[in-house]
């Protein structure tokens, strides 16, 4: 559970990334070309910063359950 709140985050920078490109070609549309540069140059700052994030959450969930295989935790024995 520890790492979907970074997967969710990514998700969400993804989403942000693709609207921030969608500004830029409506900017593009209109002929606005000087306003559409920033605003895709931040587009791609944010949709990379959230494959960034989603890479980092899905490694650490495989290394957790890969350790969780290693090293099962045992029940206590009882004594006699």
């Amino acid at each position: 559970m520890r790492f979907w709140w970074r997967e969710l985050s990514g998700w969400l920078l993804i989403g942000v990334g693709f609207l921030f490109f969608v500004l830029a070609y409506q900017f593009c549309l209109v002929h606005y070309l000087t306003e559409a540069w920033p605003m895709a140059i931040i587009g791609i700052a944010v949709f990379w910063g959230g494959v960034q994030l989603l890479k980092v959450a899905i490694a650490a969930r495989v290394c957790q359950q890969t350790q969780d295989r290693l090293y099962p935790i045992r029940a206590p024995e009882r004594q006699k």
